[in-house]
């Protein structure tokens, strides 16, 4: 018999998905500021703890932000999403980073060792107001111009078939065939 290794989901399951640099009159934070903001993705199916990990905007200090450990705000639910400031005000709360992005050109996550990098995104050197840089969807490698600021959120709106639909479309088909 064989030995079972479970894999356990981690902060390794976190990713960059939306990044707004100039932020004129999109969503505000907790203390009703337009501000620059991070959306980070937990990919997995289980609850990713981003507490203890780092956010920085200078790949030669990793450990520029970190992100505190015991909040369990910190907790990000499967295939969900959490905002990070970017205004430059860490004393506003956790989420509030001790950076902005006028000048930033890479964000990266880091392990809470501070030296694994978890994910990477360079930043367009072209910012428009309100107009964020994101994945097109949860599980593309590309980075685009988005049409539609959705901070917390998918950012693929488009209308997706239901569950019926989809069989339907099967049996409508095989029908045919």
């Amino acid at each position: 018999t064989g030995t079972r290794v479970a894999l356990a989901q981690n902060a390794g399951d976190l990713r960059f998905n939306e990044i707004l640099v100039l932020n004129d009159s999109s969503a505000v934070d907790d203390f009703g500021v337009h501000t620059a903001w991070i959306e980070i993705f937990n990919s997995s199916y289980n609850t990713v703890n981003i507490g203890g990990c780092f956010l920085t905007d200078d790949l030669s200090n990793p450990t520029k932000y970190w992100i505190p450990t015991g909040d369990p705000a910190t907790k990000i639910s499967a295939r969900c999403y959490t905002v990070f400031w970017a205004d430059n005000h860490p004393t506003r709360g956790i989420f509030h980073l001790n950076f902005d992005l006028q000048e930033a050109k890479v964000l990266a996550l880091y392990d809470a060792n501070g030296k694994t990098l978890i994910d990477k995104v360079e930043l367009p050197a072209e910012n428009r107001p309100d107009v964020t840089y994101g994945r097109p969807t949860n599980d593309s490698k590309e980075w685009v111009f988005l049409e539609k600021s959705t901070p917390g959120a998918n950012n693929d709106y488009s209308k997706k078939k239901s569950a019926g639909e989809v069989f339907r479309d099967k049996t409508i088909k095989n029908r045919s065939i």
